[in-house]
């Protein structure tokens, strides 16, 4: 499986870059469907005190549930200086997740996935999503009103990327780095 990712240097380029196995995706080893055991976190070895994750609809009320339980996780982790940048980041995935990857889709997959875990120096966040259609970075015109999700995730992360699509759909990540940590 191939990993894209936004780096400092794709981001003047344009360029997709491979990532070596190192700064691979943090959760590429899984498939995109999440296990079946209860607690996420603990089917995947990861502490639940470090993990959280959350399934989440194109219902209205569902980002809105998506964006309180980041704020909350954040807090809980003792990181509110970022639960701004980390909000917004997940709105912009999330929202490209239910725009281009679950309206319209059969009732079978009308869920996907937001995935946070807190690792080493920065906190990544997953979405994974039927689609197989990889995220496109836009050029929008300045005064259109959408396109811009994906410049907004590469201003306010040090990494951004997402796994080869397949039949089955993707994972998009983004990862915020924490200072002195």
């Amino acid at each position: 499986m191939t990993t894209h990712a936004a780096t400092a240097l794709g981001r003047f380029t344009g360029a997709q870059i491979p990532l070596s196995p190192a700064d691979r995706n943090p959760l590429e080893s899984t498939t995109l469907a999440p296990p079946a055991a209860p607690d996420w976190g603990l089917a995947l070895g990861i502490s639940a005190a470090g993990f959280a994750a959350r399934a989440f609809t194109c219902e209205p009320d569902s980002l809105e549930n998506i964006r309180r339980f980041v704020r909350d996780t954040i807090s809980d982790w003792g990181l509110t200086a970022f639960a701004d940048d980390m909000t917004t980041v997940v709105g912009e995935l999330t929202t490209n997740a239910v725009r281009h990857a679950l309206t319209g889709r059969g009732e079978a997959d009308n869920k996907a996935w937001l995935g946070m875990v807190r690792t080493g120096g920065a906190v990544v966040c997953t979405v994974v999503d039927p689609s197989p259609t990889p995220p496109s970075r836009q050029d929008p015109d300045h005064l259109a009103e959408t396109g811009r999700g994906l410049l907004i995730v590469d201003a306010l992360t040090s990494q951004w990327g997402y796994s080869e699509p397949d039949p089955n759909g993707k994972t998009v990540w983004a990862r915020i780095a924490i200072p002195n940590s």
